[in-house]
């Protein structure tokens, strides 16, 4: 397992300070935005936005180490959707978190297969 400490960002620069743009480690879907921070270091930038801001939004992957958000998330078991996904049907795309309004075969967003080769849902 990897432990990261906090989800994937970017730094947005900016004559206020940085911010700080957190992203889901399974979806890649943007899901938080920070204020402006300056720190001493980047690194105590880094970890005072994602303290403060951050880490509020996300899930932490006990089995991989992902940080998450709630949509790509199972609650059950403590796990991101890729160690442990769900049973029943899904309501959002395990790829891009798009919200799903019936069952398909596939996202009619980014067109992910939820199905293996079988029929059987691996998603």
């Amino acid at each position: 397992m990897v432990n990261k400490e906090t989800a994937a960002y970017k730094i947005i620069s900016a004559a206020d300070g940085n911010r700080y743009c957190f992203y889901c480690d399974l979806s890649g879907a943007a899901i938080c935005t920070t204020g402006p921070y300056r720190r001493q270091t980047p690194e105590a930038e880094l970890m005072a936005a994602w303290e403060t801001e951050g880490r509020s939004h996300f899930n932490h992957c006990k089995k991989c180490g992902k940080w998450v958000s709630d949509t790509m998330f199972n609650a059950d078991v403590l796990e991101c959707v890729a160690c442990t996904p769900w049973e029943s049907d899904l309501n959002y795309c395990p790829q891009c978190g798009y919200k799903l309004d019936a069952v398909s075969p596939s996202c009619p967003n980014c067109g992910v297969s939820f199905f293996d080769e079988g029929g059987q849902n691996d998603a």
